[in-house]
């Protein structure tokens, strides 16, 4: 999708409203999310483009911009974004908390993960119940599929925390989307056709082979992100031997969660009846989303790692105290009105 140049005096305007998302998201802070483009919004912009060297003039977000944008965020149309995360709950939302069939249930969700793949051109994931071992879904990469644990689905689905199921079943897709890059930058930077990607990788053949009709022929932080992931979790280099893989700058945040958007959806709102968070809570997701929010406020909760420790706690106490609210360390409703955007 091709977005238009905005810049500084543009008001009420979504594109403004996604570009501060995504500044927000790497920890340059905006202010409000609110799609008015005012002189905060520019300080940020010309920050983040003289981190990454981007060719646009200072402080105008045009085609290089989105480009990098893109580059660290994947499509923003696609499974990152959290307008889509948004969209996937409420297209999931009613049918994960009936009392339909589980096939049925799981049919759905994958429906909708399926249709956020397609939006960034990902090929289509198998999405059913099998042997994921003590797992609760996997992805695997050779038969390009996601295998989903029915006894954990089902326990869930009676336990009240068909959220997890969600989360879960989206969560395992993406990593769908991490492969497909792998494999259209192998097939790209480094002129490996379909069996010698699959050779190397294991791949699943077919997709292997689609790769190549859309490879990756620039190095970007997208490739760079996915060469780390690999290398991360597999402790080699998808890279032929010999090679230097390409080196951009680091990759950004990858959006939101769904677990939250679900909160979110069931309360109104991003405060209303949000719970209270404490040191040594063990939410993780949210204390991650809190850290994200102390750091958009100015505040240093050190590692956005879902640990509330003591950093944490000093950060909320100070952040509270900036606002003239008891500094007491407990993320309630009225914190929690001041930290989001």
């Amino acid at each position: 999708m091709t977005r238009p140049t905005v810049q500084q005096g543009d008001f009420d305007n979504n594109d403004v409203r996604l570009l501060q998302q995504m500044l927000r998201d790497m920890n340059y802070p905006v202010g409000d999310i609110d799609g008015d483009f005012g002189p905060v919004t520019e300080a940020a912009l010309v920050t983040y483009q003289k981190d990454h060297m981007i060719g646009d003039p200072e402080g105008v977000c045009g085609v290089n911009t989105w480009a990098a944008l893109e580059a660290q965020f994947g499509d923003l149309d696609g499974l990152r974004s959290e307008e889509s995360i948004a969209d996937y709950v409420n297209d999931t939302y009613g049918t994960a908390h009936s009392s339909m069939d589980p096939q049925e249930q799981l049919d759905a969700l994958a429906a909708a993960a399926n249709e956020q793949l397609t939006a960034a051109g990902v090929p289509y994931v198998p999405i059913a119940f099998g042997d994921a071992g003590t797992n609760w879904a996997i992805f695997d990469w050779r038969p390009w599929a996601v295998t989903v644990n029915r006894d954990l689905y089902v326990n869930a689905q009676a336990n009240g925390e068909a959220a997890e199921n969600m989360d879960t079943i989206y969560h395992e897709s993406r990593h769908s989307e991490q492969w497909w890059t792998i494999a259209r930058l192998l097939a790209g930077l480094y002129d490996m056709d379909g069996p010698a990607i699959h050779a190397h990788t294991e791949l699943n053949l077919d997709i292997a082979n689609l790769a190549v009709d859309y490879p990756i022929l620039e190095s970007n932080t997208t490739t760079t992100a996915a060469i780390a992931w690999y290398e991360q979790n597999f402790g080699v280099s998808p890279v032929p031997a010999g090679v230097d893989p390409p080196r951009e700058a680091d990759a950004g945040a990858t959006g939101g969660s769904v677990k939250r958007q679900v909160r979110e959806y069931v309360e109104g709102g991003p405060a209303t009846g949000r719970r209270v968070l404490r040191r040594d809570d063990e939410d993780a997701s949210e204390i991650r989303y809190l850290q994200e929010l102390l750091i958009y406020r100015g505040f240093t909760p050190g590692d956005v790692d879902g640990d509330f420790g003591p950093k944490t706690e000093a950060a909320v106490k100070a952040f509270q105290a900036s606002r003239g609210l008891e500094d007491d360390g407990l993320v309630g409703q009225l914190t929690w009105e001041a930290l989001l955007p």
